[in-house]
């Protein structure tokens, strides 16, 4: 997709792997993630699968930022919209699932009786990195194998709570953890559509500061929005914050942090003392 100083990615989703994208993020002229970057849906227990190849249905750059997103046809009428955004200003990368109904672009559709979603994914990075976990948090830190230096990156799996005891405020749960040398995040929820993000903080200067990330109330004719139809989520890293907004639904009239939308995606800075100033927004007619 794109360089910045010593931060690129690249993309590719040509190959006989229907339900896997190539992956690689290089820093410093090395990769640190790479591979196929793999994924295990089930619907109610029932596995989902691919049915045609990957599709790229959105190219978009705006205001520093690159966004790509791919689509692919899944089983049991079902579909994967899968989503990279770098943030070249920022040195941000944000990488996506969203697991949405065949059709629910055109009307909104109820669960099902025990209706629930379960989702994994996976990516590898480099042997050359020692990932730092936590035992209270969600977060995943990866320095370099020399264990006195500072952070290269760190990731925020934004669907779950940043804290492992928070009580539950929504209907996704899950966790990321680390495996046979791969960042695995695994989600489920109990609604028909499914929001996974991955966002990744690549500012070497900000590796000491503070953090934190919450999920956010989307409001809709003044009544909660919920999960699997839109969800929103306010990330601080040092005293940059950030929105997120994904909507799972047909066009619909939304407030999230006091910012109206009627996107289907967005991403802005926020300012407390001025609000939202917009990065991306993605419609519909885009996707």
């Amino acid at each position: 997709m794109s360089k910045l100083k010593n931060l690129s990615i690249s993309v590719h989703f040509d190959s006989q792997e229907t339900d896997a994208v190539q992956l690689e993020v290089d820093l410093q002229g090395e990769p640190v993630l790479f591979g196929l970057w793999k994924f295990v849906l089930r619907r109610r227990g029932k596995p989902l699968h691919a049915v045609n190849f990957w599709t790229e249905t959105c190219v978009h750059h705006e205001k520093g930022c690159e966004y790509l997103e791919l689509d692919l046809l899944l089983s049991d009428d079902y579909r994967l919209q899968r989503f990279f955004l770098l943030d070249n200003t920022d040195r941000l990368l944000i990488l996506g699932d969203t697991l949405l109904r065949d059709g629910d672009n055109t009307k909104r559709r109820l669960p099902e009786r025990n209706d629930y979603l379960t989702y994994e994914s996976t990516l590898f990075y480099s042997p050359k990195l020692r990932p730092k976990t936590f035992a209270d948090s969600t977060e995943i830190f990866f320095q370099p194998d020399n264990p006195k230096s500072s952070s290269i990156f760190r990731v925020f799996p934004l669907a779950l709570p940043e804290w492992k005891k928070t009580s539950k405020t929504g209907i996704v749960t899950g966790t990321l953890g680390i495996e046979h040398s791969t960042l695995v995040l695994r989600q489920q929820t109990s609604g028909i559509s499914m929001f996974a993000p991955l966002f990744f903080d690549f500012d070497a200067n900000r590796s000491g500061s503070q953090y934190t990330w919450r999920h956010l109330t989307v409001g809709e004719n003044m009544e909660k929005v919920p999960d699997d139809q839109a969800v929103g989520y306010r990330v601080q890293v040092n005293k940059e914050q950030f929105l997120l907004y994904r909507s799972m639904t047909p066009l619909a009239n939304r407030t999230v942090l006091g910012h109206n939308l009627i996107n289907d995606f967005c991403f802005a800075r926020f300012f407390p003392e001025t609000g939202v100033e917009t990065l991306v927004v993605v419609d519909s007619d885009e996707l």
